[in-house]
């Protein structure tokens, strides 16, 4: 299981979207923030799992799946589009705890009525997928089905994703926005910029796990090279360290105003290890964890 679902979403998402696919003859699957597959490819037509057989293919439809997921992230509904290959999927995105850890996708058909419909059609770059004729024969033979069949499944999985809000442990939950007791002694910078202040946000909702420069890069539609040079230009500070200085912020409220453990507090703030931590709050506090909580609690 890959890092960006939580331990509980397995359990809670897999069965689910198994007998959806099944019983409405689409395929599924679960994908990380990167669009990355975190499931089985379930139900998958002849056309796709050849398309993602290839190394080439897959990548685009990680890239299409990854779109489609932000996409349905930025506006809280279910996002329709149509891939490199010009089927149709459906997206909507698994936020736990607050934070977003991946999403939902269903779909892979041909819709009949395309001429009703306005979804968005994603054209990454030109590809030769035609020029396979046993892809051609598979593309021949994906589902076809109304827009209103496509608009009812999107319905329904908006419904299917308030499955995913449970926590494996709801004394462990994270929220961000509890005021401290005791200010911050970093004043952070604001930016001007348009594309850094979304980063900002973006980076803040998403402390509790792994996030990468490349994945907030394209959030706000930037090269991971051009985002990089402009973060530090505008922040004075390069993105890990800028992220960690936010997790070591986010830690300090929480060794005074909770009693979560910890190797709690460095799970649910995105550090890979305790001992990674440890070693990162004491260089920006002088101060381990828990002298810091001995020494800042009332």
């Amino acid at each position: 299981m890959k890092q960006n679902m939580s331990p509980a979403a397995p359990s809670l998402l897999t069965g689910i979207i198994e007998d959806f696919a099944c019983s409405t003859d689409f395929g599924s699957v679960l994908v990380d923030i990167r669009g990355i597959e975190n499931s089985n490819l379930y139900n998958f037509s002849p056309f796709c799992n050849l398309m993602r057989s290839s190394p080439e293919f897959r990548h685009l439809c990680q890239k299409c799946d990854l779109y489609g997921g932000l996409e349905a992230y930025k506006t809280g509904q279910p996002s329709i589009y149509r891939c490199h290959a010009g089927l149709t999927d459906i997206s909507l995105p698994i936020v736990q705890s607050n934070q977003l850890s991946g999403f939902l996708l269903f779909g892979q058909v041909q819709v009949t009525d395309e001429e009703n419909s306005n979804y968005t059609s994603i054209q990454t770059i030109n590809t030769d997928w035609m020029n396979s004729a046993n892809l051609r024969q598979a593309r021949n033979k994906v589902k076809l089905v109304s827009s209103k069949q496509v608009e009812s499944a999107a319905s329904i999985l908006r419904e299917i994703s308030q499955f995913h809000t449970r926590d494996v442990n709801p004394r462990d939950q994270i929220k961000f926005n509890v005021k401290s007791k005791k200010p911050s002694n970093q004043q952070e910078k604001v930016s001007n910029n348009e594309e850094i202040r979304k980063a900002l946000t973006y980076i803040q909702k998403n402390l509790s796990r792994p996030i990468t420069l490349e994945e907030v890069a394209n959030q706000v539609y930037l090269s991971q090279y051009y985002f990089s040079k402009l973060f530090k230009k505008e922040m004075n500070i390069n993105f890990v360290t800028y992220v960690n200085q936010r997790r070591i912020e986010e830690a300090k409220k929480l060794l005074v105003e909770s009693s979560l453990s910890i190797e709690t507090i460095s799970r649910n703030l995105g550090f890979s290890q305790p001992s990674y931590f440890i070693k990162t709050f004491r260089s920006m506090t002088s101060s381990t964890p828990a002298n810091y909580r001995r020494d800042h609690s009332a």
